[in-house]
C-alpha cells in the first residue's frame, strides 16, 4: 500500500480530531513544532534548570537561557509492533557522546512497555546551541504493517531543533559546516 512511510507529529491543543483547528496546525508547522517519524512517537522539551515545566520550550522554539543550565526532557513511545534501542542528542548538529543512550550500553534507560524511553537530562551549554534529539531501532524495521515499500525502514523519529540563546544576543549559529563542504561564498 502507499500510505507513506514518514509521519509528521505537529503540536495541537487537542487530540480530538473534531476539535483540531486547521490554522493552529498551519501556525505550529510554521513555528517548527514538528517531529518526523516512521513510527515512534517522541516528545522533546527543554526547561531552564530548576524551573517548572510550564516554562518549557519545544522543537522549533527559540529560548534564552542566560546561564546555559537547562534540562532536556525526552519521552519515546512505540506501538507493539516496533521498538527503539537508541536515543541520541545532537548539539549544534554533532552527536554528543555523553548523550548517546542505547539498550546495550545503558539498558536501565529503556523499558519494554509503551513508553520505551523517558529521561530528564541536565545540560550546561557554554554557547548558543541548537538541540536535536533522534531515536532509532538500529537493525530493525517498522515491518509489514507499513507495506512492502516502507516496511523495511527502521523505526526512527527526529525532532526539529530547539534553539538556545546563552549570551542574550539572540540565537546565532556557530557556523560549523559539520565537515561537509558546501558550495557557499
Amino acid at each position: 500500500h502507499g500510505s507513506g512511510g514518514f509521519r509528521n507529529y505537529v503540536l495541537s491543543s487537542s487530540d480530538d480530531p473534531a476539535k483540531i483547528d486547521t490554522m493552529e496546525m498551519v501556525h505550529n508547522c510554521e513555528k517548527g513544532h514538528v517531529i518526523v517519524s516512521t513510527g515512534p512517537y517522541m516528545e522533546v522539551s527543554l526547561t531552564p534548570a530548576n524551573a517548572d515545566r510550564s516554562k518549557r520550550s519545544i522543537p522549533g522554539d527559540d529560548v534564552a537561557i542566560k546561564d546555559g543550565k537547562c534540562e532536556l526532557h525526552v519521552r519515546v513511545q512505540c506501538p507493539n509492533w516496533l521498538d527503539v534501542n537508541r536515543v541520541q542528542v545532537f548539539l549544534n548538529g554533532r552527536p554528543e557522546p555523553k548523550l548517546n543512550f542505547t539498550r546495550r550500553t545503558t539498558p536501565d534507560r529503556f523499558k519494554n512497555e509503551v513508553v520505551k524511553f523517558e529521561a530528564s537530562l541536565p545540560l550546561e551549554l557554554k554557547s548558543d546551541t541548537h538541540i536535536i534529539v533522534a531515536t532509532i531501532q538500529e537493525d530493525g524495521t517498522v515491518g509489514r504493517v507499513m507495506g512492502t515499500q516502507w516496511g523495511n525502514l527502521p523505526p526512527t523519529a527526529v525532532a526539529n531543533p530547539i534553539f538556545v540563546d546563552v549570551d542574550g544576543g539572540g540565537f546565532k549559529a556557530n557556523g560549523d559546516l559539520l565537515d561537509v563542504p558546501l558550495p557557499i561564498e
